[in-house]
């Protein structure tokens, strides 16, 4: 008797350690961490990088100063960027969980940074249909105009882990890319 007490105290231990270690890991491999942590993080890396080229105050109470930033989910009647930008790139409603959009404001510069939450893991290959079609109208936009502008396209990073998609367009896609990974460890 004792040693099958003693044994189910060690199957015990050794289920609460593995769940105590699973660290909220999803079953696709990436850390379940909400969407906006993610943007905000990414928000204080494009501040800094404005920063380093002499704009003060980019980031002003959690706001990209020179950007616009919308939330795909959440509507909300003073910002109309999150409809605008929720039809133009053709997402449908029920394939996300979380959305957001940075984009720079004026329309010299190519900068959009779009990161989906997909509900499930069977909405994220449509998903990253709607991100390469964004890319392709970010081609078609920038190729003519801009040349400048054109090769930050032409270096855009779209990523997938789990159930997060994020699509760079920036001048160092690679930083960006580096939050959205360790963010996701």
């Amino acid at each position: 008797m004792k040693k099958m007490i003693g044994f189910t105290g060690m199957i015990a231990i050794i289920l609460f350690t593995l769940i105590g270690c699973s660290n909220g890991v999803n079953n696709a491999g990436a850390a379940d961490v909400s969407l906006e942590e993610i943007v905000n993080s990414i928000k204080e890396k494009i501040a800094e990088d404005l920063k380093a080229e002499g704009v003060d105050d980019a980031l002003k109470d959690g706001v990209l100063q020179t950007y616009i930033e919308s939330d795909l989910v959440k509507k909300d009647a003073n910002n109309p960027n999150s409809e605008f930008l929720m039809e133009k790139l053709n997402i449908d409603p029920n394939n996300i969980e979380e959305g957001y959009v940075i984009a720079a404001m004026m329309n010299i510069n190519s900068d959009e940074i779009i990161l989906l939450k997909a509900k499930d893991d069977s909405k994220v290959d449509e998903l990253i249909d709607v991100l390469k079609k964004e890319k392709e109208a970010q081609v078609t936009t920038w190729e003519q105009y801009l040349p400048d502008q054109y090769d930050k396209v032409k270096n855009n990073i779209i990523k997938v882990k789990g159930s997060y998609l994020i699509y760079i367009t920036y001048a160092h896609p690679e930083k960006l890319e580096e939050v959205f990974d360790k963010k996701l460890k």
